[in-house]
């Protein structure tokens, strides 16, 4: 059988340099990483289906839950609160007051203030329930509002206006410009007609 004039290398030599070779390939360079960078736009951190508890003096005054949260450390610092955001209110003994809902919201650290938007639902210990497309909570005054038009259904009565000023937990309301239907028992001295 004739010999091949090729030489003969050893397996051992030939491993160690294909590993070489395959080594030397995979290496990064540590310039073109830190060259990459991630723009200011984008938020520091994400998380999905998230639940925050704010808590004051040792009791939780609020449980925050949204589809996505996505956090900005550089100014203006901001959380932007995506599909879809549920703020629960407790009492001082844990009692939950009221659950406001929304499909998104923006959290202003700074100023304090959270924004809600689109679909959202205000429904406090009583049972009313606010309908409106955007609402403000001023965490420094505890206080809600908005400049949009609002429903609230309170049992059979339902009242409408544009605006409204409330406690944060929505247990006192005032409504500006008000327009409604209000249902009344017929023995009511508003609802028997003057003489």
């Amino acid at each position: 059988m004739p010999r091949s004039s090729f030489p003969r290398i050893p397996y051992l030599t030939l491993l160690v340099l294909s590993l070489s070779l395959v080594l030397a390939g995979c290496r990064n360079d540590l310039d073109k990483v830190a060259a990459v960078e991630v723009a200011s736009s984008s938020p520091e951190r994400i998380t999905h289906n998230a639940e925050y508890l704010y808590s004051d003096s040792g009791h939780v005054r609020n449980r925050l839950r949204a589809g996505r949260i996505a956090e900005w450390a550089t100014d203006p610092k901001r959380t932007e609160l995506s599909g879809g955001v549920e703020l629960v209110f407790f009492d001082t003994t844990g009692v939950q007051r009221s659950v406001l809902t929304a499909r998104r919201g923006l959290i202003l650290p700074k100023e304090k203030r959270m924004e809600v938007f689109e679909q959202v639902v205000f429904v406090n210990s009583k049972g009313e329930r606010l309908e409106t497309e955007q609402l403000t909570w001023d965490q420094d005054s505890a206080r809600v509002n908005t400049d949009k038009a609002v429903r609230i259904q309170r049992g059979p009565d339902i009242i409408h206006g544009m605006g409204l000023d409330a406690a944060e937990d929505f247990s006192h309301y005032v409504i500006h410009r008000i327009t409604g239907q209000l249902y009344m028992e017929p023995d009511d001295t508003l609802a028997v007609p003057a003489p």
